[in-house]
């Protein structure tokens, strides 16, 4: 069946919708309670000499109390209150005696509890135009407001306003600095990640390998470096492009993380060369883990190209070294590694090094 909307009752839910969106945005439904919020409702009761009244935002069915002064209800239906009506208009409605007034008398805020009888309610706009809610006041028989409270009545109704763009502008705030984190973080992350392999690149390890030097030699303990290099990697790029070169490192980084701890740092060195460090970690466990890394290559050698890793450890248990000599002592073990013909493993310790 088709639709019997007019041009007019489209614009009047696209209106509706923008408002609803435009209260969202300030996050204030079902908001806890909040000393300024209460502050005006008081006041406002207080001043204007009434039992009760209410800071409240309405939504698609609900008239919310944000404040309330008087009344027991976090909220009452939509159709139930006179606010409803109120944020329809751009200036404040006063009803000075429900019972005789056309529309409001068959209202269920005046035919139930609370019986209002007086109301006098200020749209809530903000600096869009939107009427987000009310402060409004009510009485449980007929009464009035001379001109001073309605003035005091339309002035905390602004202050209102203000407390919400202030709480919109925190959450921007706070908003803005969570991106401003997370893109410091994507940055850093960057700073310290090898593009390709998304391992760790050299910038960790002078940083890591230091930190690990201070605190063995401040604690004790022991720790080992793995240094790794593919084995014919230049004649795999020559034979089958740097394309494929590219895909053998990606995998044997997949590799490393697999096979090594989730207290290690694994880093790309350079080229085709990788360092794994490794604390707490004595010559034996390097040795496990180094042989462990190469056999893991050869299971898998028709995904990598038949490629063989040699790998030089150096174990740290003699601290009187510097982190170069360190470097240069795993180095060393490589270098064997590969003159014995590769696709092998060879440890050098620390205690072989003079600083």
């Amino acid at each position: 069946m088709a639709n019997c909307y007019s041009q007019r009752d489209l614009v009047q839910l696209d209106s509706e919708l923008a408002r609803l969106e435009e209260i969202n945005s300030y996050q204030i439904l079902d908001s806890s309670p909040e000393q300024e919020y209460d502050d005006i409702a008081l006041l406002s009761a207080q001043i204007c000499n009434m039992p009760m009244s209410t800071v409240a935002f309405i939504d698609e069915s609900r008239k919310w109390h944000k404040a309330k002064f008087g009344l027991d209800k976090d909220y009452v239906p939509r159709d139930f209150s006179i606010c409803s009506h109120t944020i329809c208009g751009s200036e404040m409605l006063i009803v000075e005696d429900t019972h005789q007034h056309d529309v409001f008398k068959h209202i269920g805020i005046v035919n139930n509890p609370p019986f209002v009888r007086f109301y006098a309610g200020v749209p809530l706009i903000n600096s869009n135009g939107y009427a987000l809610g009310t402060l409004c006041v009510v009485d449980t028989k007929p009464n009035s407001l001379n001109d001073e409270q309605v003035h005091a009545l339309q002035a905390l109704a602004r202050q209102t306003i203000a407390l919400l763009e202030l709480r919109k502008s925190l959450l921007i705030s706070q908003q803005l600095q969570q991106q401003v984190r997370l893109h410091n973080s994507k940055l850093e992350s960057l700073s310290q990640t090898d593009e390709l392999t998304k391992l760790y690149n050299r910038r960790v390890l002078d940083r890591e390998l230091s930190r690990e030097l201070k605190r063995s030699q401040r604690y004790g303990g022991e720790f080992s470096l793995l240094m790794i290099d593919i084995d014919n990697f230049k004649k795999l790029n020559d034979t089958y492009g740097h394309s494929v070169g590219d895909v053998a490192l990606i995998n044997i980084a997949q590799l490393l993380i697999r096979e090594s701890r989730d207290t290690d740092f694994c880093i790309r060195f350079g080229g085709d060369e990788f360092i794994i460090l490794m604390s707490n970690t004595s010559a034996q466990q390097a040795e496990n883990i180094a042989n462990r890394i190469r056999t893991s290559v050869d299971d898998c050698a028709e995904h990598l190209s038949f490629l063989t890793l040699s790998i030089g450890i150096a174990h740290v248990d003699n601290f009187n070294v510097t982190e170069r000599l360190i470097i240069e002592l795993a180095d060393k073990g490589l270098y064997q590694a590969k003159r014995e013909g590769r696709n092998k493993a060879v440890l050098k310790n620390s205690h072989s090094l003079v600083s």
